[in-house]
Protein backbone atom coordinates (compact mmCIF):
# COMPACT_ATOMS: atom_id res chain seq x y z
CA UNK A 1 0.00 0.00 0.00
CA UNK A 2 1.60 3.48 -0.76
CA UNK A 3 -0.28 7.25 -0.49
CA UNK A 4 0.48 9.12 -3.42
CA UNK A 5 2.49 12.27 -3.55
CA UNK A 6 0.41 15.39 -2.94
CA UNK A 7 -0.55 17.58 -6.10
CA UNK A 8 1.95 20.25 -7.49
CA UNK A 9 -0.22 23.71 -8.15
CA UNK A 10 2.45 25.04 -10.78
CA UNK A 11 2.22 21.83 -13.09
CA UNK A 12 1.75 22.80 -16.39
CA UNK A 13 -0.67 21.38 -18.97
CA UNK A 14 -1.26 18.73 -20.51
CA UNK A 15 1.71 16.44 -19.95
CA UNK A 16 1.36 17.12 -16.05
CA UNK A 17 -2.34 16.89 -16.17
CA UNK A 18 -2.63 13.57 -16.40
CA UNK A 19 0.31 12.83 -13.73
CA UNK A 20 -1.50 15.49 -11.20
CA UNK A 21 -4.43 13.06 -11.95
CA UNK A 22 -2.84 9.97 -10.96
CA UNK A 23 -1.30 11.35 -8.06
CA UNK A 24 -5.24 12.21 -6.36
CA UNK A 25 -5.80 9.17 -5.88
CA UNK A 26 -4.35 6.44 -3.51
CA UNK A 27 -2.91 2.97 -4.87
CA UNK A 28 -3.01 -0.36 -3.21
CA UNK A 29 -1.60 -4.07 -4.36
CA UNK A 30 -4.55 -6.79 -4.61
CA UNK A 31 -5.77 -9.25 -6.18
CA UNK A 32 -8.56 -8.99 -8.32
CA UNK A 33 -10.31 -10.66 -10.93
CA UNK A 34 -9.13 -9.69 -14.20
CA UNK A 35 -10.36 -9.98 -17.62
CA UNK A 36 -8.24 -8.29 -20.38
CA UNK A 37 -9.00 -7.79 -24.51
CA UNK A 38 -7.37 -5.46 -27.06
CA UNK A 39 -9.42 -3.40 -29.28
CA UNK A 40 -9.53 -1.60 -32.49
CA UNK A 41 -10.93 1.88 -33.15
CA UNK A 42 -14.18 0.44 -33.95
CA UNK A 43 -14.23 -1.36 -31.02
CA UNK A 44 -13.48 1.49 -28.96
CA UNK A 45 -16.22 3.65 -30.36
CA UNK A 46 -18.82 0.37 -29.69
CA UNK A 47 -17.11 -0.04 -26.22
CA UNK A 48 -17.81 3.45 -25.40
CA UNK A 49 -21.30 3.43 -26.27
CA UNK A 50 -22.35 0.18 -24.46
CA UNK A 51 -20.84 1.33 -21.41
CA UNK A 52 -23.00 4.75 -21.69
CA UNK A 53 -26.35 2.83 -22.73
CA UNK A 54 -28.77 3.08 -19.74
CA UNK A 55 -29.90 -0.23 -19.91
CA UNK A 56 -26.26 -1.55 -19.40
CA UNK A 57 -26.63 -3.58 -16.80
CA UNK A 58 -22.64 -4.21 -16.46
CA UNK A 59 -21.84 -2.17 -12.98
CA UNK A 60 -25.31 -1.48 -12.04
CA UNK A 61 -24.38 -2.60 -8.09
CA UNK A 62 -22.33 0.59 -8.55
CA UNK A 63 -25.10 2.45 -10.08
CA UNK A 64 -27.20 1.89 -7.28
CA UNK A 65 -24.73 2.34 -4.39
CA UNK A 66 -24.13 6.08 -6.27
CA UNK A 67 -27.60 6.29 -5.94
CA UNK A 68 -27.45 5.39 -2.08
CA UNK A 69 -24.94 7.75 -0.89
CA UNK A 70 -26.78 10.72 -3.07
CA UNK A 71 -29.84 10.29 -0.35
CA UNK A 72 -27.69 9.61 2.49
CA UNK A 73 -29.19 12.36 4.24
CA UNK A 74 -32.21 11.23 4.05
CA UNK A 75 -31.71 7.89 5.32
CA UNK A 76 -29.63 9.13 8.27
CA UNK A 77 -32.87 11.50 9.10
CA UNK A 78 -35.21 7.79 9.05
CA UNK A 79 -32.84 5.85 11.10
CA UNK A 80 -33.29 8.58 13.71
CA UNK A 81 -37.24 9.44 13.41
CA UNK A 82 -37.91 5.76 12.52
CA UNK A 83 -35.65 2.93 13.38
CA UNK A 84 -38.28 -0.33 12.60
CA UNK A 85 -38.76 1.24 8.99
CA UNK A 86 -35.15 2.06 8.55
CA UNK A 87 -33.98 -1.05 9.09
CA UNK A 88 -36.57 -3.18 6.95
CA UNK A 89 -35.70 -1.15 3.93
CA UNK A 90 -32.24 -1.94 4.74
CA UNK A 91 -33.43 -5.84 4.20
CA UNK A 92 -35.13 -4.50 0.75
CA UNK A 93 -31.65 -2.21 -0.24
CA UNK A 94 -29.70 -5.87 0.47
CA UNK A 95 -31.76 -8.19 -1.59
CA UNK A 96 -31.63 -5.49 -4.23
CA UNK A 97 -27.79 -5.44 -4.03
CA UNK A 98 -28.01 -9.48 -4.35
CA UNK A 99 -30.12 -9.49 -7.24
CA UNK A 100 -28.01 -6.73 -9.14
CA UNK A 101 -24.76 -8.83 -8.13
CA UNK A 102 -26.36 -11.86 -9.26
CA UNK A 103 -27.08 -10.10 -12.43
CA UNK A 104 -23.69 -8.81 -12.75
CA UNK A 105 -21.89 -12.28 -12.03
CA UNK A 106 -23.79 -13.36 -15.66
CA UNK A 107 -21.83 -10.38 -17.47
CA UNK A 108 -18.67 -12.11 -18.07
CA UNK A 109 -16.61 -10.91 -15.37
CA UNK A 110 -13.89 -12.95 -13.60
CA UNK A 111 -15.24 -14.50 -10.46
CA UNK A 112 -12.04 -15.55 -8.66
CA UNK A 113 -9.48 -13.68 -7.95
CA UNK A 114 -6.48 -14.37 -10.25
CA UNK A 115 -4.29 -11.37 -10.83
CA UNK A 116 -2.07 -9.78 -8.55
CA UNK A 117 -2.22 -5.65 -9.57
CA UNK A 118 -1.60 -2.33 -8.34
CA UNK A 119 -4.87 -0.08 -8.44
CA UNK A 120 -6.18 3.00 -8.55
CA UNK A 121 -9.18 5.43 -9.83
CA UNK A 122 -6.94 5.84 -12.38
CA UNK A 123 -5.45 2.81 -13.44
CA UNK A 124 -4.17 -0.87 -13.09
CA UNK A 125 -0.72 -2.33 -13.41
CA UNK A 126 -0.22 -5.83 -13.57
CA UNK A 127 1.54 -8.71 -15.19
CA UNK A 128 -0.08 -10.47 -17.81
CA UNK A 129 1.08 -13.48 -19.89
CA UNK A 130 1.18 -11.83 -23.63
CA UNK A 131 2.33 -8.68 -24.82
CA UNK A 132 -0.08 -5.43 -25.59
CA UNK A 133 0.49 -2.78 -27.57
CA UNK A 134 2.14 0.71 -26.23
CA UNK A 135 -0.74 3.07 -26.71
CA UNK A 136 -3.06 0.51 -27.76
CA UNK A 137 -6.33 0.21 -26.09
CA UNK A 138 -8.40 -2.69 -24.39
CA UNK A 139 -11.56 -3.11 -22.52
CA UNK A 140 -11.01 -4.02 -19.25
CA UNK A 141 -13.43 -6.19 -16.69
CA UNK A 142 -12.60 -6.41 -13.25
CA UNK A 143 -14.08 -7.69 -10.37
CA UNK A 144 -12.96 -6.62 -6.88
CA UNK A 145 -13.21 -9.09 -4.21
CA UNK A 146 -14.99 -9.80 -1.41
CA UNK A 147 -18.05 -7.58 -2.13
CA UNK A 148 -17.60 -8.64 -5.99
CA UNK A 149 -17.53 -5.40 -7.51
CA UNK A 150 -17.56 -5.26 -11.13
CA UNK A 151 -15.90 -2.40 -13.49
CA UNK A 152 -16.11 -2.27 -16.80
CA UNK A 153 -13.56 0.24 -18.47
CA UNK A 154 -11.45 1.01 -21.51
CA UNK A 155 -8.35 1.75 -21.12
CA UNK A 156 -5.10 2.57 -23.03
CA UNK A 157 -1.87 0.58 -23.04
CA UNK A 158 0.89 3.03 -20.91
CA UNK A 159 3.94 0.15 -19.93
CA UNK A 160 4.66 -3.27 -21.38
CA UNK A 161 7.83 -4.39 -20.48
CA UNK A 162 9.05 -8.07 -20.89
CA UNK A 163 10.06 -9.46 -17.38
CA UNK A 164 12.69 -12.26 -16.53
CA UNK A 165 9.16 -14.70 -15.28
CA UNK A 166 8.40 -14.62 -19.13
CA UNK A 167 5.29 -12.70 -18.99
CA UNK A 168 4.53 -8.41 -19.21
CA UNK A 169 4.62 -5.97 -16.38
CA UNK A 170 1.83 -4.24 -17.92
CA UNK A 171 0.02 -0.83 -16.57
CA UNK A 172 -3.06 1.00 -18.19
CA UNK A 173 -4.74 4.38 -17.55
CA UNK A 174 -8.47 4.22 -17.89
CA UNK A 175 -9.69 6.56 -20.49
CA UNK A 176 -13.34 5.61 -20.65
CA UNK A 177 -14.43 4.87 -17.11
CA UNK A 178 -17.97 5.66 -15.76
CA UNK A 179 -18.57 7.73 -12.75
CA UNK A 180 -20.47 5.07 -10.34
CA UNK A 181 -17.27 2.98 -11.41
CA UNK A 182 -14.49 5.11 -10.51
CA UNK A 183 -16.45 5.77 -6.94
CA UNK A 184 -16.56 2.25 -6.82
CA UNK A 185 -12.86 1.72 -7.18
CA UNK A 186 -12.02 4.15 -4.35
CA UNK A 187 -14.67 3.04 -1.97
CA UNK A 188 -12.88 -0.60 -2.43
CA UNK A 189 -9.12 1.06 -2.10
CA UNK A 190 -10.30 3.01 0.76
CA UNK A 191 -11.71 -0.39 2.11
CA UNK A 192 -8.40 -2.26 1.48
CA UNK A 193 -6.62 0.26 3.00
CA UNK A 194 -8.40 0.90 6.36
CA UNK A 195 -8.23 -2.97 6.28
CA UNK A 196 -4.32 -3.02 6.53
CA UNK A 197 -4.04 -0.15 8.91
CA UNK A 198 -5.92 -1.72 11.25
CA UNK A 199 -3.89 -5.30 10.91
CA UNK A 200 -1.19 -3.00 11.02
CA UNK A 201 -2.32 -1.36 14.04
CA UNK A 202 -3.57 -4.97 15.61
CA UNK A 203 -0.01 -6.47 15.43
CA UNK A 204 2.09 -3.41 16.59
CA UNK A 205 -0.29 -3.81 20.02
CA UNK A 206 0.21 -7.47 20.16
CA UNK A 207 4.18 -7.11 19.18
CA UNK A 208 4.00 -4.64 22.37
CA UNK A 209 2.00 -6.68 24.71
CA UNK A 210 4.18 -9.64 23.81
CA UNK A 211 7.08 -7.46 25.13
CA UNK A 212 5.44 -6.44 27.89
CA UNK A 213 4.96 -9.80 29.58
CA UNK A 214 7.02 -10.62 32.26
CA UNK A 215 8.40 -14.62 32.19
CA UNK A 216 6.90 -16.65 34.99
CA UNK A 217 8.61 -17.24 38.09
CA UNK A 218 8.89 -20.53 39.85
CA UNK A 219 6.21 -21.02 42.87
CA UNK A 220 8.68 -20.28 46.17
CA UNK A 221 9.14 -23.64 48.01
CA UNK A 222 8.36 -23.96 51.68
CA UNK A 223 10.84 -24.40 54.08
Amino acid sequence: MSKDEPVRPSASEPEDHQDRDRRRYFRIEDRLGLLVVPLGPDEEVRLIESLETPSSRAGLLNDLHAIRDLHLPERRALEYKFPTVAAYIKVIETQIEMLAQAIGDGEGFPNSPDTDACLSAQGIGFHWPMSLEIGGCVELRLTLFPDRVHVRALARVVRCDATEGQDYQVAVDFTHLREADREAIIRHVHRVQRLCLQAQAEAAFEARHQAGLKPLQDKPSRG
